[in-house]
């Protein structure tokens, strides 16, 4: 055993988190089963489905509802990437990194724009698209 095989080892393991991570999916459904989300677990919607019931409601309930279902998506996706990075972080040589940050945070949650952020950009723009 050489002195880098406990850092491989850690590489080896950090690898396989991020991979299951990339993995995550969180979803979930309105009440009523009008709308259903799944993101990623940086909260990318990487599937919507909408059922002709909900546009009779009118655009902004459904506007409500779908950004209530993808938040309880977000929501989902966040804890399940949080356990497997929380494993990571419990290995001990993590820890001390960790500990010496001076947080108790093993990873800090990816930006989500608060709701007048999102709508000062479509306002801005009149447009949901942002400019990049």
């Amino acid at each position: 055993m050489t002195s880098r095989a406990p850092l491989d080892e850690l590489a080896v393991k950090a690898r396989r988190v991020h991979e299951a991570v990339t993995l995550v999916r969180g979803r979930a459904q309105s009440a009523g089963g009008h709308v259903a989300a799944e993101v990623d677990a940086a909260g990318r919607i990487t599937a919507l489905t909408i059922a002709d019931t909900a546009l009779a409601r009118g655009a902004v309930a459904l506007a409500a509802i779908v950004a209530d279902t993808h938040r309880a998506a977000c929501a989902e996706a966040e804890k399940a990437a949080q356990d497997l990075r929380n494993e990571l972080a419990a290995d001990p040589r993590v820890a001390r990194v960790i500990a010496g940050t001076g947080t108790d945070a093993p990873a800090a949650p990816g930006h989500r724009p608060a709701p007048e952020e999102d709508d000062d950009v479509y306002y801005a723009t009149q447009s949901v698209l942002r400019r990049i």
